[in-house]
């Protein structure tokens, strides 16, 4: 019965322990009629964000329909009326994450896990220096963590690859363009709910420090 407050709480946990709040963002959230419409506003409203949803109602029948991370338009939408930081959308079992910064530009997986991997680094949290991705992924995410002094492992495609690569060598971070980003340490699969509170988490802690937007970690 408390199944959602165990997820919320776990969310939360992940980037509240590290000192940080995401007081002062405000964010634009679309749920895709999914798995996220009551554990993502919720998570990231207790983390201190300032959070307008849309497609937060569910019945079954229109999962992913024309919104979530398949379909950017109306949280751009959302972004432009409201005047977001950044913009969140989920697909309908919320295991990935897509975003899009203030200007309605698209951030995907390989965006979220240099960010992250290079965060991670610069904590002295980058497991083995090293993350993990697929021979699909861009070739600008090599060139990201290559010019931040990160070695990059290709598995095959797949989060199962990519998992697996993560566990034989205890790596911290691996993902996919797709918006699948696992973080090892908290989680053994793709969550879009942690990944983009961590994220968020990273522009929050940029945005204190210099006055960041989400665009200029894009």
């Amino acid at each position: 019965e408390d199944a959602c407050e165990l997820y919320i709480s776990h969310a939360v946990a992940t980037v509240a322990d590290e000192g940080v709040d995401l007081s002062g963002l405000k964010v634009a959230l679309d749920a895709g009629h999914g798995a996220s419409c009551v554990t993502s506003p919720e998570a990231l409203r207790r983390l201190g964000a300032d959070v307008t949803v849309v497609n937060d109602d569910f019945d079954g029948t229109d999962i992913n329909v024309a919104c979530g991370s398949t379909h950017l338009g109306p949280v751009r939408d959302l972004v432009a009326e409201i005047g977001a930081d950044v913009g969140i959308a989920h697909d309908g079992d919320a295991d990935r994450v897509m975003l899009v910064d203030a200007q309605g530009n698209e951030i995907d997986g390989d965006v979220v896990e240099a960010v992250c991997a290079i965060d991670l680094k610069e904590r002295g949290k980058l497991a083995g220096n090293t993350a993990v991705s697929t021979v699909m992924c861009n070739l600008g995410l090599s060139h990201a963590l290559r010019d931040a002094g990160i070695e990059l492992v290709q598995t095959k495609v797949g989060d199962r690859y990519v998992l697996e690569e993560m566990r034989a060598r205890g790596y911290a971070i691996g993902g996919e363009q797709s918006g699948h980003v696992i973080f090892l340490h908290h989680s053994t699969t793709g969550d879009g709910e942690l990944t983009a509170g961590k994220l968020l988490k990273v522009l929050a802690r940029k945005k204190a420090e210099n006055g960041a937007k989400m665009s200029d970690l894009n």
